[in-house]
C-alpha cells in the first residue's frame, strides 16, 4: 500500500482546519441567538414591569383624584331657606305701587348658601336652579290651582325669578370691597315645568359676581324672589358645579327642596274681637262637608306670626289671602284644649264652596300639622 503523498496530508490538514472554524463560528453564532434571546426575554419582563408600574401610578393617581374629589364635593355646603315675602301695605314709591298692582302673584323669598369648608378653593362655579310642580298625593286628589273663571283669571303656571340682593353681608362693606362671594343671578320669566327634570336648561343660572372662585371657607350667598301666577306647591332642585382641583373636570354637589302653599300666600291672623262679622271688610261662610281640624297652638303663632304676649281665643281667625283680593280661605277657632296645646279650627271661606278652593283644604291641613 502507498503512502500519503505530501499534497494529500496538507489537503487533509486544510480539511480538519476547516470544520473546525466552521464548528467554532456555529458555536459562536448560537451563543449570540441565546444571548439575543435572552436579553429579548429580559427586554420584555422590563417592559411588562414599567407598564404594570405605570398602570399602577396611574391607578393610584385616579383613585388619589377621586378621594380628593369626594372629599371635595362632602366639604361642600349647599343651603335653601324659604320664606314669605310680602309686598309693602303702603307703597313708599311709584315703582312699589306698580310692582303692587302689575303682581298679583304668589310670592316668597330663596335664600342660597354656599359654602367652601375644603382647603381647596372651588374654581369656575357657578350655581344652577330647576323649580316644577310638585304632584299631589293620592290622599288630596285635587288640583291645586285656584284661579277660576269666576274671578276672570286663567289657569296657566308661570315663574318669575328676580335677586334681590346687593351684596355680601359676609364682609364689612367699605367703598374699596368688591364683595367677592356674591352669587349674581338675572331675572327669569317662562312657564312652571309640569316635572322635575336636572337633565335639562336650568330655569337660571348663577355665578360669582367679581371673583372667578370661591376661596377656602368662604360663604357664597343670593337672596332670590320666586314668584308663581297659580297657588300650588313647588318641586326645586340646585346644583353647584365646578371645576375638579385634580383633572380641571366638571364636579357637581345637587340639594332637592320643595316651597310650600304657606310660603308663597299671606298668612293674618285676626283676633276674636277683631274677627266680628260687623268688623270684617268681608264675608266669611263656613265650608260645608270638610271636617274640622286639630292645629298646635305653637304651629298657630309660628305660621301666622302671633306675639307670645297676645293671647289665642276662640272666634279668632286664621286666614290666607289669594288672589285676587277679595278671595280668601281660613280657619276660625272653636275651641282650645285643656292645656292649651293646640285648637279646634273649622274652615271659612269669602266665596262660598268653591271647588278649586275646597282642593287646597287638604294641602293646607297638612302644612299647619307639619
Amino acid at each position: 500500500m502507498s503512502k500519503p503523498t505530501d499534497a494529500e496530508k496538507n489537503a487533509a490538514e486544510d480539511s480538519g482546519q476547516h470544520d473546525s472554524v466552521s464548528s467554532e463560528t456555529a458555536g459562536l453564532v448560537q451563543g449570540l441567538a441565546s444571548t439575543a434571546q435572552t436579553m429579548s426575554s429580559s427586554l420584555q419582563s422590563m417592559q411588562q414591569a414599567l407598564i404594570g408600574n405605570m398602570q399602577q401610578a396611574a391607578q393610584m393617581t385616579m383613585s388619589m383624584n377621586m378621594m380628593m374629589e369626594e372629599l371635595v364635593k362632602r366639604a361642600v355646603q349647599v343651603g335653601v331657606h324659604t320664606e314669605r315675602l310680602r309686598l309693602p301695605q303702603n307703597p313708599s314709591s311709584s315703582l312699589d305701587a306698580a310692582a303692587a298692582s302689575y303682581r298679583p302673584q304668589y310670592r316668597c323669598a330663596l335664600r342660597v348658601t354656599i359654602s367652601n369648608k375644603s382647603p381647596i378653593p372651588l374654581l369656575k362655579m357657578t350655581t344652577k336652579l330647576w323649580f316644577s310642580k310638585r304632584i299631589p298625593s293620592q290622599s288630596s286628589n285635587a288640583a291645586v290651582s285656584v284661579l277660576s273663571e269666576a274671578h276672570g283669571l286663567t289657569d296657566e303656571s308661570r315663574i318669575e325669578i328676580l335677586p334681590l340682593n346687593k351684596r355680601s353681608s359676609k364682609k364689612p362693606i367699605t367703598s374699596e370691597d368688591n364683595d367677592p362671594y356674591l352669587l349674581v343671578f338675572s331675572e327669569t320669566r317662562g312657564a312652571l315645568p309640569e316635572s322635575l327634570d336636572t337633565s335639562v336648561e336650568p330655569l337660571v343660572q348663577g355665578s360669582l359676581g367679581s371673583s372667578a372662585y370661591l376661596p377656602s371657607g368662604a360663604t357664597a350667598i343670593a337672596t332670590l324672589e320666586i314668584s308663581v301666577s297659580a297657588l300650588e306647591q313647588l318641586n326645586g332642585a340646585i346644583s353647584i358645579e365646578f371645576a375638579s382641583p385634580g383633572t380641571g373636570g366638571a364636579l357637581s354637589v345637587a340639594h332637592r327642596f320643595g316651597i310650600r302653599l304657606l310660603h308663597l300666600v299671606d298668612c293674618n291672623y285676626v283676633a276674636a274681637v277683631e274677627a266680628a262679622p260687623t268688623v270684617l271688610t268681608r264675608q266669611l261662610d263656613k265650608l260645608t262637608g270638610i271636617p274640622a281640624v286639630t292645629v298646635d297652638i305653637g304651629r298657630i303663632r309660628e305660621v301666622f306670626a302671633v306675639p307670645p304676649a297676645d293671647g289665642i281665643a276662640p272666634g279668632a281667625l286664621l286666614l290666607f289671602d289669594l288672589c285676587p283680593a277679595d278671595c280668601t280661605i281660613g280657619l276660625q277657632i272653636g275651641s282650645i284644649s285643656h292645656d292649651s296645646q293646640s285648637a279646634v279650627c273649622e274652615w271659612v271661606s269669602s266665596i262660598g264652596d268653591n271647588q278649586t278652593l275646597l282642593s287646597l283644604v287638604p294641602l293646607l291641613a297638612e302644612e299647619l300639622n307639619m
